[in-house]
């Protein structure tokens, strides 16, 4: 029932039967004060169970108990085609199906590529969005892709810790699913293996499940609706009302394309032009395309014939900077392109390609889509002509402007290009390898340049702390050049560095340093036991040793790389500095915080020497020193420097920078440490909230601040 119905039942009801009853009272000649009573008690009585009945949230708006977040709409939900075919009794199946059961449900779309599966799951979804059912777009082509949708469903869900793998992710989620009380629906597009899917599928619950899939080995997970090319009515409808007239000959070029969706909208827009074709012109140079069907045979079943013919006629059609574009499409992800990646530059052949149905976007307009069909139409053509190693390399070149461009201190406002640039260099990098090896002579110009874009996402994410996720690039990179360039190339060691780097911030410390060591030995015998990378592995041997827990071992071995770098490098040189930061909070953390403050001041006074007074670095450093005197049991000091430097940084860099915020928890310590407790666990209280917005609920520094001020509270209450 509508709410405003029920508010009217539940206004209107109560004042009826207290008009009613007041008459009643009056008729058998009872007193003022009696007939009020009795007229209070017939409102109030009915009144309030009304009341809260009329306020309770419709099935479907409500949110799901005990989940942390109730995320609405997560990834892009595809909008409508022009002219689309409602297939209203393939819509009628799914909507009978979910309607049936108060359980959980699973559906599976199942057909041929090209068949309008993901169209009819994205007319389901916006149908759940606009009833007020939250909808999880999933994309589940390959292991990458679906582990990484479903943890960014995890993530929004307030779900996912910074120690989970993919498996327990995985359980939490459906775990999630399975306690809801309220319907939501999750959409798995392309799904291409079971046995992936099967952990994540709740088996009660109000969830609902939607796959799409041309695998029919889904049977024994999910119900089937079978998703066949558009009957002959439904072809010569779509194409009069994609192209506006009937010119008598829709229904011999719906049966020369088989009726397939995908080829009818290519073979629609070429019509509707410019220049505008007759279906007699567009079948004449359809069949005098020299192409042959490119796509591979599905289990049991070809593609139709004429497909193939339509893609390539259509790109052939479209102008170079758009035909360019679309070959860039065809080798990144299959999830989408982001605008924001493509730049307003591209927004003229993004409108060209869209005309012509060779993308398509997401609701918001905000990401674009290529076919698998017409992805690997291009690509194979690519193949044929000798340009898809240069379709990779401005593919890359378009990753690595965005990437390369972000400096330390925007590394965490730019997160989520970061994320999507890893994804696109995973699937351009998955195109080199596929390449054979007799013809990867070509492909090596480019091959160094994906491994160049995935080295510095890598080095981005172990800059923000997050190991995990940067382990399996920097692996990725290591064995990339491993093959490229050899074991010992200098490339080849600066990304095992890095992914020694990756361990460190996953929680390996040890593993790290015995990589830092293998990394030492290899640049000294390659580059030279003075050569500024080699002292700098150096020295990350001794850190990752205080990471560790072992600090006490790393003082004289940081000590004695700090003595060689001073021999061999100028006094300015970034890695001497490095190292000296090093040196410095080794000795605090090893028990000789005095020491560490004597290194602290000396460095922050070359700092002051060699940079500008606003030198970001400069005030980390002095935050450190805070941390010292904290440290050495010198809290007023520590007080003082970090109210200062926190000042300082939220002047130059933001309030929300995660060197600001770190400082900030920081001064909470400090003042804890000097007894001003109010004041320790506002700021405690503010940093946990700003961690939280800017890093994220599950990330280490937001637990970390999180863990100090529970700790605080406990504190304050045990006195």
């Amino acid at each position: 029932m509508p709410r405003w119905l029920k508010v009217v039942i539940a206004a209107t009801l109560p004042s009826t039967a207290g008009v009613l009853a007041w008459w009643i009272c009056v008729a058998n000649g009872l007193g003022l004060d009696s007939t009020s009573i009795v007229v209070g008690l017939v409102v109030l009585l009915p009144g309030t169970p009304l009341a809260i009945w009329a306020g309770q949230a419709e099935p479907g708006t409500g949110s799901p108990s005990g989940s942390k977040r109730e995320p609405r709409t997560v990834g892009d939900v595809p909008r409508e085609p022009k002219a689309f075919q409602s297939r209203s009794e393939l819509s009628e199946r799914i909507d009978r199906l979910f309607s049936a059961r108060r359980t959980a449900a699973v559906c599976a779309l199942v057909g041929g590529r090209g068949v309008g599966k993901t169209h009819l799951a994205a007319a389901y979804a916006r149908r759940c969005i606009e009833r007020g059912i939250p909808v999880a777009w999933l994309h589940a082509e390959t292991v990458d892709q679906l582990h990484g949708s479903v943890d960014q469903l995890a993530t929004e869900a307030g779900l996912r810790s910074d120690a989970d793998d993919p498996a327990t992710v995985a359980r939490k989620v459906r775990a999630w699913l399975q306690e809801r009380r309220e319907p939501y629906l999750v959409v798995f597009d392309n799904a291409t293996d079971p046995d992936l899917l099967a952990p994540l599928l709740p088996s009660y619950g109000r969830a609902r499940v939607l796959i799409t899939t041309n695998d029919h080995s889904f049977e024994r997970l999910a119900t089937m609706v079978a998703v066949e090319q558009f009957t002959e009515a439904e072809a010569v409808k779509y194409l009069r009302t994609r192209v506006g007239a009937d010119d008598g000959g829709f229904r011999s070029l719906a049966e020369e394309l088989d009726r397939l969706p995908l080829a009818l909208g290519i073979a629609a827009a070429a019509l509707v032009g410019p220049p505008r074709l007759s279906c007699e012109s567009y079948l004449v140079r359809l069949h005098a395309t020299p192409i042959e069907v490119l796509l591979a045979r599905p289990r049991g079943e070809p593609y139709p014939t004429g497909v193939a013919q339509a893609i390539m006629l259509s790109v052939g059609q479209t102008g170079p900077e758009a035909a360019r574009l679309l070959g860039e499409l065809s080798v990144l992800s299959t999830s989408g392109v982001g605008f924001e990646l493509l730049g307003p530059q591209a927004e003229p052949a993004l409108a060209e390609l869209g005309a012509r149905s060779l993308v398509t976007f997401s609701r918001s307009d905000t990401t674009a889509f290529v076919h698998r069909l017409v992805r690997r139409a291009v690509r194979d053509q690519a193949g044929r002509d000798r340009t898809l190693a240069e379709l990779i390399e401005t593919a890359g070149q378009r990753l690595c402007v965005a990437v390369e461009d972000v400096s330390d201190q925007d590394t965490w406002r730019k997160f989520p290009t970061i994320m999507a640039v890893a994804e696109h260099a995973a699937a351009l990098w998955e195109a080199v390898e596929q390449v054979p090896e007799g013809e990867f002579a070509h492909m090596r110009a480019a091959a160094e340049l994906v491994l160049r874009v995935r080295h510095v996402v890598a080095s981005h994410l172990v800059y923000l702390n997050d190991g995990l996720r940067a382990v399996p690039v920097a692996e990725a990179v290591v064995k990339g050049r491993e093959r490229l360039l050899g074991a010992e190339h200098p490339d080849t060691l600066a990304a095992l560095h890095t992914l020694a780097h990756a361990f460190e911030y996953a929680g390996q410390a040890m593993k790290a340093a015995a990589l830092y060591q293998r990394v030492a030995a290899d640049r000294s015998r390659v580059l030279g036991d003075d050569h500024p990378d080699t002292l700098w592995s150096r020295a990350s041997v001794a850190f990752s040793y205080t990471m560790g827990g072992r600090a006490p071992e790393a003082v004289p071995m940081i000590e004695q790389v700090v003595a060689d770098q001073e021999r061999a490098l100028e006094p300015g040189h970034p890695t001497l500095l490095a190292a000296r930061y090093f040196q410095a909070y080794t000795n605090v953390e090893g028990g000789r915080p005095e020491r560490g403050i004597e290194l602290y001041l000396r460095l922050i006074a070359d700092h002051e020497r060699l940079f500008d007074h606003d030198y970001p670095d400069t005030w980390v450093v002095k935050g450190q020193l805070a941390r010292a005197y904290k440290a050495a049991d010198r809290a007023d000091e520590a007080v003082q420097l970090y109210e200062h430097v926190a000042g300082q940084q939220t002047r130059l860099l933001g309030a929300d920078h995660p060197d600001t915020l770190i400082t900030r928890h920081g001064l909470a310590t400090a003042y804890e440490a000097v007894g001003r407790t109010t004041e320790a666990l506002a700021e405690y209280e503010w940093v946990v909230n700003r961690f939280e917005t800017v890093m994220g609920p599950e990330q280490t520094l937001t637990k970390t601040a999180r863990d100090d001020l529970e700790r605080a509270r406990r504190s304050l209450r045990l006195r």
